[in-house]
């Protein structure tokens, strides 16, 4: 009881001055990754100054597009935003220093390469992106790469999302499609070179993922590749996310993404898994051929 007093008077300490700094970092995660599911919600009353738009962390808490991880957190993210008010700074430094925030960033990074070597290595190469959240690594690529011949086909279910990523990509409208649709009903008529997803199928249960990985594989060229991006196991953010944020992911292994392909009914010698530097994403890699 003593401990949870002292844990709660932390808090409140942190509040009142504007949030962590770094040499209080380890001690209030490891408040964070302690807290017992019956002490969620004082838990949460207890930061509950903090739980709203004004911080990185309350604007996943609060959902305002009603999902977890909405397009505009990620492109926060991407973008490192920090609110300069001082009562919120610390807080959205706090949680831009994450592994969580990094491998985000990171799986852009792995994104633009990619798209750099299929534009160097193939003619006028498809793209379909599910779940293209606000197009911004889409942005990146166009701009670092703006003599690309890439055409790219942006999936979200979510207007305001591609109404945002509309908005951020208006110089480059020639080179981008959007289609408004959820990514288990959209049924192509195209073929792609590549099949991007980042920050989707973390949501879906193996059951729809196997299903995913069924229906976008039969949508490759033939030298074609689908990408899936997934948090692992290993994500040292995972109970920050879910105690702060009411934010929850399926997280996996690398075994089970080479279990969940071979389940869809992909031969192993055509899958492979890789990971950004943290190796909090994985990426789920399926080749269409040998």
């Amino acid at each position: 009881m003593k401990k949870n007093k002292e844990d709660f008077d932390f808090l409140d300490y942190l509040i009142r001055k504007g949030g962590p700094e770094p040499d209080d970092y380890v001690r209030f995660t490891s408040i964070v990754d302690n807290v017992e599911p019956s002490n969620l919600n004082k838990f949460r009353e207890g930061i509950a100054p903090i739980l709203n738009e004004n911080t990185l962390i309350g604007h996943a808490y609060v959902k305002p597009f009603g999902y977890p991880g909405d397009f505009l957190l990620i492109d926060y993210i991407y973008n490192r935003k920090i609110n300069e008010d001082t009562k919120y700074r610390n807080w959205d430094v706090f949680f831009q220093d994450q592994h969580g925030a990094n491998a985000v960033r990171n799986r852009k990074d792995y994104f633009v390469n990619y798209c750099r070597n299929i534009s160097e290595s193939k003619k006028n190469p498809k793209v379909l992106i599910l779940g293209s959240g606000p197009g911004s690594d889409v942005h990146e690529f166009i701009n670092q790469y703006p003599d690309t011949h890439i055409s790219f086909d942006l999936l979200d279910f979510d207007q305001a999302a591609i109404d945002y990523s509309k908005e951020k990509n208006r110089q480059h409208s020639g080179k981008i499609n959007y289609l408004r649709i959820n990514a288990l009903r959209y049924n192509s008529l195209k073929l792609y070179d590549l099949v991007w997803s980042a920050g989707l199928f973390d949501y879906f249960k193996d059951k729809h993922f196997n299903f995913l990985v069924r229906k976008y594989y039969h949508c490759l060229t033939e030298d074609g590749e689908m990408v899936i991006s997934n948090f692992s196991t290993r994500n040292p953010t995972k109970k920050l996310m879910e105690h702060l944020s009411d934010w929850y992911l399926n997280l996996r292994t690398e075994s089970d993404l080479y279990r969940i392909a071979s389940e869809a009914g992909i031969d192993n010698e055509l899958v492979h898994v890789d990971k950004e530097p943290l190796a909090v994403n994985l990426f789920l890699k399926i080749r269409k051929n040998r």
